[in-house]
């Protein structure tokens, strides 16, 4: 009974000896190796090693996130590898966006190579975002496009334009606005070519004709897939008002001409009566020269008295006779 009851006991210690050093390595597993990601992935059909999880962990990078992505690789069919998706992270890239970006790219049937998405991704672009602007088209509208015909009519316009993202061209620059500014061009250039206003008021769509040979996206990460005038109006006829200027600067030039005709012909009147004024001086000079010259004449005795008054009677009777001439004018009017 003693002997029995021993090696009952000596069974009974060893079991439990057994199952505690199982219930300890169980604790320590579940202590040292990332338990919760290594069961999801077990169950998820993307078993990876215990021990890379445990030398994952030792270098302080998301277990879990990496596992995630690996799933979603599997469940993809990428075909990426553990390891691949490990050196990608420690790269600075998100592995679970690579992954949702390349799924979501291969179901919309776009071919993206893989390197050109880790490329963009570790841009620090928004790599999801860019396919799905790639997946579906966006629409942008330039407004207030302003130029001259060659009539002289300013016409403002409006487009619109639908647009992709061009992945190939996500690290090479160019924006929205960089697009805009090529559309507005094209249309300046349109507008400027164009003879006749009325023209293009009655056919608008002639301002973006040709512009899928005009490569207008060059270079740019938006792909212009169509361009449409949305509207058209009439500015300032800058032809009429630039007549209107030219024809105010004649007429200035007129009248300053004018007036410097006028001013002319006043300074030719004055120059007329100074010079009136200067012939009667002289008149006046050579009139009072005759007494003198007569009183020399009587003195010498070549010039009598008698002749003096005979003089005198002639001059006063010459008077008097342009007097009488004089009354006889001014009466005829008169009758």
């Amino acid at each position: 009974m003693n002997i029995s009851m021993l090696s009952f006991s000596t069974a009974g210690i060893v079991f439990t000896s057994l199952a505690g050093l199982i219930l300890i390595g169980l604790i320590l597993f579940m202590l040292i190796i990332p338990f919760k990601p290594w069961i999801i992935a077990i169950f998820s059909g993307a078993y990876v090693p215990s021990f890379k999880l445990c030398a994952i962990r030792s270098r302080k990078i998301d277990v879990m996130n990496l596992v995630e992505a690996y799933i979603q690789s599997k469940k993809s069919k990428l075909g990426f590898s553990f390891d691949q998706l490990e050196a990608y992270h420690l790269s600075g890239g998100h592995c679970k966006t690579l992954i949702s970006a390349l799924f979501i790219a291969k179901n919309a049937g776009i071919s993206l190579d893989i390197n050109l998405a880790k490329a963009i991704d570790l841009a620090g672009l928004d790599l999801i975002n860019l396919i799905e602007s790639a997946i579906n088209s966006k629409k942008i509208v330039v407004e207030n496009i302003s130029a001259l015909s060659q009539d002289g009519v300013e016409i403002i316009a409006s487009v619109s334009a639908n647009v992709k993202t061009n992945l190939r061209q996500a690290l090479k620059g160019g924006d929205e606005q960089a697009l805009k500014d090529g559309i507005s061009s094209f249309v300046i250039s349109k507008i400027a070519l164009s003879g006749n206003y009325q023209h293009l008021i009655s056919h608008p769509q002639n301002l973006v004709s040709g512009w899928d040979k005009a490569n207008i996206d060059n270079g740019n990460i938006f792909k212009l897939i169509s361009l449409n005038v949305a509207k058209v109006d009439l500015g300032r006829d800058v032809g009429a008002e630039m007549a209107v200027k030219r024809a105010e600067k004649e007429k200035l030039f007129f009248q300053m001409s004018a007036e410097k005709e006028k001013n002319q012909e006043a300074l030719r009147e004055m120059q007329m009566k100074t010079q009136v004024e200067e012939m009667k001086a002289e008149v006046l000079a050579a009139e009072a020269e005759v007494p003198k010259a007569i009183a020399d004449a009587i003195k010498e005795g070549r010039f009598s008295v008698m002749d003096y008054y005979k003089l005198m009677n002639l001059q006063a009777d010459t008077a008097l006779r342009r007097s009488i001439l004089a009354d006889e004018k001014n009466k005829k009017p008169k009758e």
